[in-house]
This record gives C-alpha cells, sequence and structure tokens, in this order.
C-alpha cells in the first residue's frame, strides 16, 4: 500500500533537500517513489535537473489546470531521474508564474496525490510554505506521516505560531506531525527553542557540503554529506512509516548506514576540492515513463 509523507515548514528550513534525501532512503530497496512540489513561486524542475530543458509540457500546472486529473494523466507529467531510476519528480518548469495557470482548487489536489499514489510505493509532498498554497494543506490532510520541519530560531518560532491556528481541525492530525531541527548550527539555542515550539523529535545539522549540493543542482548526491544526527532523523521517518504499514519498511532503516557508508568513506578520503568536483559533475539526462511505475 502506497504511503504518503508530506514534509512542511518554514522557508529556508530544508524542506526540498529533506524529501530529495529521503526519497533517496526510501528507494534504496528498489521501491519507487515520486517527489510532488507544486509551489509555483519557486519551480522546482530546473532546481531538481539544472542540465535539462524541460518546457511547460512537462509543468504540474498542466495536470492541476486539467478538465480531469487521472492516472494516465498524472503518469505522463513524472518525470523519471536517469541517475536514481525508482526517483520520479513533479513540479513547475523554468520561467512559470503563479500566475501562469488559474488559482488551485483544493479538490483537484487531492485528487492529484489520490492518482499518483496509485502509481509508486511512495509520494512525498514538498510543501510551499504558504499556508495560502491549498497545496499545502491538501498536502497534510492527505498524509500518512508529516514532517514538520522548523528552523531553531525566533523564524521557525514565529512561523508555527502563525500557523498552528489554521492547522487546528482533526483532519490535519497536529499533534501526530514529526517536529524536526531544520538547518541546525552550533550557535543555535536548541534546548531553548525547542521548549518553546513544543519539542524537536530530531536535528537536521547544517552542512556546506549539504548546502553546496543543493545550489549546484545535485540535491540527490546530498546523502553523502548527512552527519548521524540527521540519519538519526530519517530514521525516525522511517520508523514511523514502519509503524504506519508494513513490517517490510523497516528495511530501509538498516539500508542508511548502506546507502550511507560508501559515498561517505569516499568523502572523507578527498579533499574539500575535490568535493566541490564530485558536486559538480554532470548528471545523466532524466527519462520520463519507462518502467517506472508499478
Amino acid at each position: 500500500m502506497t504511503q504518503i509523507i508530506t514534509v512542511w515548514g518554514n522557508p529556508g528550513c530544508g524542506k526540498s533537500m529533506f524529501c530529495c534525501i529521503l526519497a533517496k532512503v526510501l528507494t534504496a530497496g528498489k521501491k519507487k517513489a515520486i517527489i510532488i512540489n507544486a509551489d509555483s513561486g519557486t519551480p522546482m524542475l530546473p532546481v531538481w535537473m539544472p542540465d535539462r530543458i524541460l518546457d511547460t509540457t512537462s509543468s504540474i500546472g498542466n495536470v492541476l489546470s486539467g478538465l480531469e486529473i487521472n492516472m494516465a494523466l498524472v503518469a505522463e507529467r513524472v518525470v523519471i531521474l536517469k541517475e536514481y531510476p525508482f526517483i520520479g519528480v513533479m513540479g513547475y518548469a523554468s520561467g512559470e508564474t503563479p500566475f501562469s495557470y488559474p488559482e488551485l482548487k483544493y479538490d483537484k489536489i487531492r485528487s492529484l496525490i489520490s492518482e499518483a499514489a496509485k502509481l509508486v510505493d511512495y509520494v512525498l509532498l514538498d510543501c510551499s510554505s504558504n499556508m495560502l498554497n491549498f497545496f499545502t494543506a491538501a498536502a497534510i490532510e492527505a498524509a500518512d506521516v508529516a514532517v514538520r520541519i522548523l528552523t531553531p530560531d525566533l523564524r521557525g518560532l514565529n512561523y508555527l505560531k502563525s500557523h498552528k491556528p489554521l492547522l487546528t481541525d482533526n483532519k490535519f492530525h497536529y499533534d501526530k506531525h514529526l517536529t524536526l531541527a531544520g538547518l541546525a548550527r552550533p550557535f543555535h539555542a536548541i534546548d531553548e527553542m525547542s521548549h518553546l515550539i513544543g519539542g524537536f523529535d530530531g536535528l537536521l545539522p547544517y552542512a556546506k557540503e549539504i548546502e553546496r549540493c543543493g545550489t549546484g543542482g545535485q540535491m540527490f548526491k546530498a546523502l553523502a554529506y548527512c552527519n548521524q544526527r540527521y540519519v538519526n532523523s530519517l530514521k525516525l521517518v522511517m520508523a514511523r512509516l514502519s509503524e504506519e504499514e508494513a513490517p517490510e519498511a523497516e528495511e530501509g532503516i538498516d539500508n542508511i548506514d548502506d546507502i550511507e557508508s560508501p559515498d561517505t568513506e569516499a568523502k572523507q578520503d578527498t579533499s574539500e576540492v575535490s568535493e566541490a568536483e564530485e558536486i559538480n559533475q554532470p548528471k545523466k539526462e532524466a527519462k520520463r515513463h519507462g518502467h517506472f511505475f508499478k
């Protein structure tokens, strides 16, 4: 049965990067995942794949503005990463704006999520920080596991204060969300902010190598640079998924170490310059369709 993971939080907390890293872990055992981002303010297709020229025919906007959303239409718009053939992505294309398509409709978003879930084992919903974007609210409602990422500072605290009142309806299962401290740095007052926010379940420490992956179009390579605390947070999500469904999800918890170790060893044997060269290597071309869908 497909599981839906929703990731939301304040701007600049590392939501999109977390989705890419988590997708890499979830697909380690050749299960399949789709990452969906419907934030037209920051089109993600050119961020995920800067070496590809993907026109508006690949855009999620064509799906959400269609008269009817069905599995065939969703499958047509999923872009599959050739370098990571068990991961597909859906998002807006380069140059598109919030005015490129009609306003998002709640029922259309729910249909998109539902139809995408028929295609793969995991659907990861990478949410906008703006709750006025109906995608975020619909994604939180649809989630089997919701991950709330907040920077452990005044920005994260006040974002939560302003958005928590919008999620009081029981359908959002607010109290069941996992809360992670995003981009945590040594100078952050983690314990104090944890107390004010209501407790962090895990940390996603900042690392310059992870940031470099994000700015250099290599988001799916960032797992190699996750330290143990970041890995522990990934294991926490995997454990929650296994609680929600089948014992087989537990395999992924051990697989995290299997994925991480070779890359980590390689990283430790290289200098900072060679790390940059590794990150900036040209990626293989992405593809669509093929034998991706279940």
